[in-house]
């Protein structure tokens, strides 16, 4: 019998080890299951994802740096600047430097909110702080007759590490106030914060000192501090964009390999702890208040890089709208769009937040770019295909039938001549109804057109309904991007944006690479 039960028992572990291996020592089977199941590719997208897994990760990190090399002599094609219709090479590369900067501070807010959770609203200051004291360092504001009759500017190479180190002593004795404060009331600080800073760069301009005669100037107010110096390195000037675009690549790369390093090291790996449970933690004998620190710190010296940096390649400070609570909300924008602790989201974040308002500047852009995203849109969230051939062909015929017995019975109706950019736009105007108030009227169906679409978001489980609304606000989509969205390219950007954060935290909560969390309810 003991012989039996061996073999038997020998049989059973063979059949789990070849079967169904088992999960690691200290991790939940069922959790990895369902970890397996979500990384497994499914549909177009997940096989495009799965072929780009293949190519080893040195390959995918040598290809965007190639590309992102190479990016200024593609831009500056004539023929390339012809097909985008986004202007001289110099306006691109402004945006590309733009994108770089706000990938400096994503990354950066990525250490203090993605990897410690600590909700810091007042980072945005950090790059203030640095911005203005690049100003009193490397230019000539700070002038003192017979002491400092020129200004200080000191060079760059000296300037800038100490005002990172300076910074990052600021945000470690900010974050020393306010540690013993979570969640909601770390953020109300903080955001007290930044708002004090914004205040005083705003006021600071006629400040009385003892044993001065006259008030100083500390700020320059609301017009700012101008004529900073350029960057110079080892005797080399940066002073056109095409130069301040390389530093700012090198910095990224370099900002992206130092975080990088940083959560994958045993302080990353404290952080993820004290962000999931600090009170675990510190019971496990990590020492939580050093680390949280330690993340403010960091995420200060960061900012203070991306802030040095921007304010020389500006040539000037202004402290609203740079340092004002409209970019905090866009870096936060980035960070939770690209997903919260993810490097390479804070990066794709970046760039759709700098470089997508600069694209729908051009109808003929903007048009291919709403379209373009609407249809992969369907592509990626309807299944099988053929519904979504169904679908459309449903939303294109009932426009041409709408439009149709509109025509027979009130042909005044379908007497709108909105402007068209492109060849698409013209096509997409003969498909629709446009009466002659098509912008009154567009103002109304814009709105109607979101609530439609979260209507339909909300009934997935009731498919004649989902299907129904679904078709409807493509064709209300349509309607009020061909009469309004167009014309008003500034409300368009805001909307648009918008739009696309509602619809992602409802489809993918977890931002775009951010990880799915697994629960047991």
């Amino acid at each position: 019998m003991t012989v039996m039960a061996c073999i038997v028992s020998s049989m059973s572990t063979t059949s789990r080890t070849t079967d169904t291996p088992e999960p690691k020592i200290g991790s939940d089977e069922w959790v990895a299951q369902i970890g397996g199941r979500q990384k497994r590719p499914t549909g177009l997208g997940g096989r495009i994802a799965a072929l780009w897994q293949r190519i080893p990760t040195p390959i995918q990190y040598g290809l965007f740096l190639a590309l992102a090399l190479a990016f200024p002599l593609l831009t500056g094609s004539e023929l390339v600047l012809d097909a985008l219709g986004l202007g001289d090479n110099g306006f691109i590369l402004r945006t590309a430097v733009r994108f770089f900067t706000f990938a400096i501070l994503a990354m950066g807010l990525t250490v203090v909110v993605g990897y410690a959770g600590l909700l810091d609203l007042g980072y945005i200051a950090f790059m203030g702080i640095a911005g203005y004291l690049y100003a009193y360092l490397s230019s000539e504001f700070v002038q003192i007759p017979g002491l400092i009759p020129y200004g200080l500017a000191i060079p760059s190479m000296i300037s800038i590490p100490a005002i990172v180190l300076l910074v990052a002593a600021i945000g470690y004795g900010i974050g020393a106030v306010s540690i013993r404060l979570a969640g909601d009331y770390l953020a109300i600080v903080t955001l007290g914060f930044g708002q004090v800073f914004l205040q005083l760069a705003l006021t600071m301009t006629r400040v009385s000192m003892p044993g001065w005669a006259r008030p100083v100037d500390f700020t320059r107010g609301p017009n700012g501090i101008n004529n900073l110096d350029n960057i110079s390195l080892f005797g080399y000037e940066f002073a056109s964009t095409a130069q301040y675009y390389y530093l700012l690549l090198a910095l990224v790369v370099l900002v992206y390999v130092v975080v990088m390093h940083l959560n994958s090291s045993r302080m990353g790996r404290a952080w993820r702890a004290v962000r999931e449970d600090e009170l675990a933690a510190e019971v496990m004998g990590m020492p939580t208040r050093r680390l949280k620190l330690l993340a403010f710190a960091i995420g200060a010296g960061i900012a203070a890089l991306a802030g040095s940096v921007d304010a020389a390649f500006q040539g000037n400070v202004v402290p609203n709208p740079r340092y004002g609570a409209l970019t905090l909300i866009n870096l936060y924008a980035m960070v939770v769009l690209g997903g919260l602790g993810s490097l390479p989201g804070a990066l794709i974040g970046a760039l759709i937040f700098t470089a997508l308002p600069e694209l729908l500047r051009s109808v003929a852009i903007a048009g291919y770019l709403f379209y373009g995203a609407l249809i992969i849109g369907l592509l990626t969230t309807i299944r099988p295909w053929r519904r979504l051939l169904w679908l459309l062909g449903g939303a294109i015929g009932g426009g041409y039938l709408f439009k149709l017995v509109i025509n027979l019975l009130a042909p005044g109706l379908d007497a709108g001549y909105p402007p068209a950019g492109s060849l698409l736009n013209r096509a997409v105007q003969g498909w629709l109804v446009i009466p002659v108030n098509f912008a009154t009227v567009g103002n109304v169906v814009t709105g109607a057109a979101v609530l439609i679409l979260l209507g339909a978001l909300l009934l997935r489980s009731r498919p004649l309904w989902h299907n129904g609304l679904l078709g409807l606000s493509i064709y209300a989509f349509a309607f009020a991007w061909e009469t309004t969205l167009v014309a008003n390219p500034a409300a368009t950007r805001v909307l648009i944006v918008g739009l696309t954060l509602v619809i992602l935290m409802i489809v993918r909560p977890q931002g775009l690479l951010g990880k799915t969390e697994v629960k047991i309810v």
